[in-house]
């Protein structure tokens, strides 16, 4: 089963670059925004995007499992892997969409969406800078290990 990996966030933001960041680990660069790239022996597609578009429905067909990946704040812990269903939600722009939505909008328009999980990765510094902190960069290993738990098995990847 394919699945899609979605990083979210603005990598010169700091620890809001979480997302992006965890799409560079497991294909090895960062592609340029929204490029789909094949990752880890090809089980995996990802991407980065600064926002979620309606777009990303149409791209959701074709996959059997999601994971958007996101910085937190709120972090429970330094990641961690939660269910997600579709949810439709009213927004005053058409430019930005909350992953939930983004599943309700291909059942409605494609008849169906993939298994879906929230990745929260847990974030300390959000100042104007292009690196992670110390500490996300430690979270970022458990968001790989908890990618991995819901797509299947590790792959080995060469940094």
């Amino acid at each position: 089963m394919k699945t899609l990996l979605i990083g979210i966030g603005n990598p010169g933001r700091g620890d809001d670059g979480l997302g992006p960041a965890l799409v560079e680990r497991l294909t090895g660069n960062r592609p340029p925004e929204r490029t789909v790239i094949p990752a880890a022996g090809g089980s995996v597609d990802a991407y980065w995007t600064y926002q979620l578009n309606i777009e990303d429905a149409s791209l959701l067909r074709e996959y059997g499992r999601v994971v958007f990946a996101d910085a937190a704040v709120d972090a429970a812990a330094p990641a961690e892997l939660l269910p997600l269903d579709p949810a439709a939600s009213i927004a005053f722009t058409s430019h930005e969409m909350s992953p939930a939505s983004v599943l309700a909008l291909a059942e409605e328009l494609y008849g169906g969406s993939p298994a879906a999980r929230l990745l929260r990765i847990g974030g300390a510094e959000w100042g104007f800078v292009e690196r992670l902190s110390a500490e996300a960069g430690r979270h970022l290993d458990e968001a790989e290990r908890l990618f991995w738990e819901f797509a299947g098995p590790a792959r080995t990847i060469t940094r």
